[in-house]
């Protein structure tokens, strides 16, 4: 009887064994693949070829990939033009973590892009405190102005102002005309909008001033030049200044 005791514990021990050699095996293995996938991925983003990055993501996480290349794959989607799936990802982060600043990111420009100032704006009012660029209160502030909030507006503005050595460096994207935008310093940008919130509310002397700070700014800033010629023609054929973010 103790010997047969003895031989079950034995066979029992073995059996252990090997189930934890077994899954050590696994466990390398599933390393050695997932190190595959992101390897793809890096190479893929060193060519700009999404579609490749996307694909190798998605295999390293659904192989029990650490879950913070999500907003990785959320940056990738975008990149795509695939806001839909950008959005779902960065949402599904946020809500994990609402101090995610690259869903934070995400979240408020995709919402800009399709048009939904409401909804950018809240994001935007989100991440500035968090990541306070002057790109982001910049943006912020062309949300508040969309809605009319005229005073927010300007204090966004202020925020951006008083980082100049950044807001120079950072670039925005403004529209033109039908299909064609130019790529501007945040810096230029703020003094145009800080120029047509200075018309709207009829401080002609302000307008001019901050459309020749845009321009000293940035000298090939077509819509800043557009807004000053307009002001320096006669009244009668004044145009609306430009300055919408695309």
């Amino acid at each position: 009887m103790k010997k047969y005791t003895y031989l079950v514990a034995v066979l029992a021990s073995f059996c252990v064994a090997i189930k934890a050699s077994a899954n050590a095996a696994d466990s390398v293995a599933l390393k050695a693949k997932q190190d595959e996938h992101l390897a793809v991925y890096r190479t893929a983003i060193q060519y700009n070829d999404m579609s490749t990055a996307a694909m190798s993501l998605v295999s390293y996480l659904n192989s029990n990939g650490a879950k913070n290349y999500s907003d990785s794959l959320a940056v990738v989607y975008y990149n795509m033009n695939n806001f839909a799936g950008a959005y779902k990802l960065a949402n599904e982060s946020y809500v994990k973590d609402n101090k995610n600043v690259t869903a934070l990111s995400l979240l408020a420009e995709i919402s800009g892009q399709t048009n939904d100032a409401k909804t950018s704006l809240e994001w935007y009012e989100k991440l500035c405190p968090l990541n306070p660029l002057p790109y982001n209160y910049y943006q912020l502030a062309t949300k508040q102005f969309s809605l009319e909030r005229k005073l927010e507006c300007r204090q966004s503005l202020t925020k951006v102002l008083a980082d100049t050595a950044a807001a120079a460096k950072q670039k925005v994207s403004l529209q033109v005309g039908q299909g064609y935008s130019e790529s501007v310093p945040v810096l230029a940008a703020t003094y145009n909008m800080l120029g047509v919130l200075a018309f709207k509310e009829n401080n002609l002397a302000e307008a001019k001033q901050q459309y020749t700070a845009a321009l000293k700014s940035f000298p090939d800033f077509v819509i800043a030049k557009q807004n000053l010629d307009a002001m320096n023609k006669p009244a009668v054929t004044q145009k609306k200044p430009a300055g919408k973010t695309k």
